[in-house]
């Protein structure tokens, strides 16, 4: 314990401070105030866990900035097209299209079917990930993704390397089984972030 008025210390039982005669609390002699439990600090420092690092000197010209520069509604006759109706038409389309081909085989039909099947089985799909993560690249040409309301919308996604006077564009790399979406800039190749379609504002 120490006293208030000079430092000098005390010891638990002592009532009047040796030094200078001031009278100790009773719990000893130091006052304890307590704040709202709240850390400050400042822009540039960063909390790592239950660690803060003070004045860390992280680059931030290393962070990548996309954003969306075209957005188009995609409609057909005039009206903008829904992912909800993706999914139902594609189901639809699918197994109207299996009955057909079954009554009409060996019919001049039968072609017309099979072509709407195969329309059907591939919009059921693109219409479930819309409905699910509102976003489907298709690298390096444009990107489907829907709204708020499930309107689908034709949009192309760049940005400037903060590395170079490249562009940042959405490349899929990898193998031809498992391909990954990722940011690339188109001046060097090595410059190079992760996609991650959340960080995009909602349409």
């Amino acid at each position: 314990m120490h006293c208030t008025e000079c430092g000098t210390e005390a010891t638990e039982q002592a009532k009047f401070c040796s030094e200078c005669g001031h009278t100790l609390n009773a719990a000893g002699s130091v006052k304890i105030s307590t704040g709202d439990n709240s850390v400050n600090f400042g822009n540039k420092n960063r909390v790592t866990g239950n660690t803060i690092n003070i004045n860390s000197n992280q680059d931030g010209s290393e962070k990548a900035y996309i954003d969306r520069t075209k957005v188009r509604p995609l409609s057909l006759a005039g009206t903008q097209l829904k992912a909800s109706w993706l999914v139902i038409s594609g189901l639809i389309g699918f197994f109207g299209s299996v009955a057909s081909i079954l009554g009409f085989i060996g019919t001049g039909y039968q072609f017309f079917f099979i072509v709407s099947m195969a329309i059907g089985a591939i919009l059921f799909p693109i219409g479930m990930v819309l409905v699910q993560t509102k976003h489907i690249s298709f690298p390096p040409f444009f990107n489907l993704e829907s709204g708020s309301k499930g309107e689908i919308y034709v949009t192309k996604i760049e940005g400037s390397c903060p590395k170079c006077t490249g562009r940042l564009k959405l490349r899929s790399i990898g193998p031809k089984n498992n391909k990954t979406t990722v940011v690339r800039c188109t001046r060097n190749p090595d410059h190079m972030w992760g996609f991650d379609p959340t960080v995009l504002p909602d349409l």
